[in-house]
């Protein structure tokens, strides 16, 4: 996957003060993978066409909604094409039982010591027990190399890890839409506690 780094350099580029905020993240939303026999190539070089839904997701503290306004109007070049940017729309972090991340990078190359460095870097939020799933593993493209990235799914938190979970992230990369969670949606037909 290429696009984060050429995202984040084109957005830094008219936020150079981006990297210095600590809880600073980006992403862009793509919506689903795959849908309808519609399957999202992920390939190297591959274009992604993105859907009407498609959102860039700018993380910022309070203090710094204001400054990351700038972006609105404005077109960044990502390889070559335009991703042009809309007028905001300020949302608060919003707690859930159940967050997910696209990506939270994997230097352990092994889901179980991964799951390990996952739950102590929820320990050291104050989370003791968290129930974690992790998912795909993916590459993310960076000058210094390519990325190992897992998705990670956690369940059964109480608002205050949640918010915490929300506001800090997991690991390093979120410039580049890593450690970045949102609340998971699960399906009208998933029945509560059929995770238990």
């Amino acid at each position: 996957m290429e696009y984060p780094l050429a995202l984040s350099l084109a957005a830094t580029k008219l936020l150079p003060w981006l990297p210095s905020v600590r809880a600073a993240g980006l992403r862009l939303a793509l919506g689903a993978e795959s849908a309808n026999g519609w399957q999202r190539d992920e390939s190297d070089g591959a274009l992604i066409y993105l859907p009407k839904r498609a959102r860039l997701v700018l993380r910022l503290p309070l203090e710094r909604i204001d400054d990351g306004r700038v972006l609105a109007g404005n077109t960044l070049w990502i390889a070559d094409c335009p991703l042009r940017i809309g007028s905001p729309t300020v949302v608060s972090l919003s707690p859930a039982e159940t967050l997910y991340a696209r990506h939270v990078i994997d230097e352990t190359h092994d889901e179980s010591l991964f799951l390990d460095r996952v739950a102590q870097a929820m320990h050291s939020l104050g989370s003791a027990r968290p129930k974690l799933m992790c998912g795909k593993s993916r590459r993310i493209a960076t000058a210094q190399g390519a990325l190992r990235t897992r998705s990670v799914m956690i369940a059964c938190l109480a608002p205050r890890e949640s918010f915490t979970l929300l506001a800090n992230g997991i690991g390093t990369g979120r410039l580049l839409g890593c450690g970045l969670f949102v609340p998971y949606k699960r399906p009208a037909w998933y029945p509560r506690g059929a995770e238990d």
